[in-house]
């Protein structure tokens, strides 16, 4: 029997996050079992003096999909918080509500029979898992952009895009200090997105201009 057999034990509840991560965890392990396998047999294949003179390349096997049905008996519960307040001559303990969570209990045998239940009062949850391709080193999306987020500013704020600047004392030109601006950049599109804004007044429309990251030039987004 393997030790991690030996070593675990039925539990009757838990967390459905923590379950949903348990089979993620072992679709993975399985996958890397497959893995090594594909690479013990190339091994062997390039050691052997009569099939490396083929070419012989080994197979790889992979799961392009798992899909599971789990039945489960679900119970919501909250995490509350047990806190003392020291008043003079007294202590109070009070309960705080916490975030709520979704508790899971398997239908087993095991269960079934332990609390009487019947699966006709269980839910189905079906949950897919498919891989996904691994980014390339040479993906726009994943490539550093080539300004730095202060020349982007730099470069809106010098734009007729009607932003609310200032000068400051070393004679540099800055936002507005009552106006605050956020700057993103989109890797995908190769854009940085800055906005100002009045935080203060949530429905006044703010400005937004998008600043290309290989030219530097500005377009005007919204106002």
């Amino acid at each position: 029997m393997d030790d991690a057999l030996a070593n675990a034990f039925e539990v009757f509840s838990a967390p459905i996050e923590g379950i949903i991560l348990a089979l993620g965890k072992g679709i993975g392990q399985a996958q890397a079992e497959l893995d090594r396998n594909s690479v013990a047999a190339q091994q062997t294949i390039d050691a052997d003096p009569v099939l490396s003179q083929y070419g012989i390349q080994a197979t790889w096997y992979q799961m392009p999909r798992v899909d599971l049905q789990l039945r489960l008996a679900l119970t919501v519960a909250e995490e509350r918080q047990t806190t003392t307040q020291a008043a003079p001559g007294t202590r109070l303990a009070t309960l705080t509500p916490g975030a709520l969570r979704l508790i899971a209990q398997p239908v087993s045998a095991a269960y079934q029979n332990h609390f009487n239940y019947t699966a006709d009062a269980s839910s189905l949850i079906t949950l897919s898992i498919v891989p996904v391709p691994s980014p390339r080193p040479g993906d726009p999306a994943i490539a550093p952009p080539r300004m730095t987020e202060p020349e982007a500013l730099a470069a809106a704020l010098a734009s007729p895009a009607g932003f609310a600047t200032v000068v400051n004392s070393a004679g540099d030109t800055v936002p507005a200090p009552t106006l605050r601006c956020d700057v993103n950049f989109n890797a995908a599109a190769r854009t940085w997105y800055v906005l100002q804004y009045d935080p203060n007044a949530p429905t006044a429309k703010a400005t937004v201009a998008a600043v290309d990251d290989a030219t530097g030039a500005v377009r005007i987004t919204g106002s």
